[in-house]
């Protein structure tokens, strides 16, 4: 189980999401769903008019609009800081920790990807930035 499965992590992040007015302002005319997968654990969040109305740990019958996937260590480097959203989620080889002899330069990866609906994802760009960052907020409190 990831970090992810902590409840009482994904009520503090719910709970924040709603109280971020950065948030609120990009997600006003979306009516849809994100979810969330770290390895094998998912949150799912249907998100109208501006706030989280509802999450669950899977997938309803419905599905989801868009969704970020990635490894726990990829979602962790978030978390810690080490990496930015951007750097995790956005083509492009930004972090040389692992390969001091340049020799990677060029390469297109991405730590954390993006699947689904990747018009609606884009035109929330900022959303997903203040998601993302309120998530490594919220893991940081206890």
């Amino acid at each position: 189980m990831s970090f992810l499965a902590n409840e009482a992590l994904q009520t503090r992040f719910v709970k924040a999401l709603n109280a971020n007015a950065d948030f609120r302002t990009q997600t006003q005319l979306f009516d849809g769903s994100v979810l969330l997968e770290v390895d094998q654990d998912r949150l799912w969040l249907k998100i109208y008019r501006g706030k989280v109305i509802d999450h669950e740990t899977f997938v309803p019958a419905f599905g989801y609009t868009f969704k970020f996937s990635g490894t726990e260590a990829a979602w962790k480097q978030l978390l810690s800081g080490k990496r930015r959203w951007a750097d995790l989620t956005y083509p492009g080889k930004r972090d040389f920790s692992d390969d001091p002899e340049l020799k990677r330069v060029g390469e297109m990866e991405v730590a954390i990807r993006t699947e689904g609906n990747l018009l609606e994802s884009g035109r929330l760009t900022e959303a997903m930035f203040q998601l993302a960052y309120t998530l490594q907020a919220a893991a940081k409190q206890r």
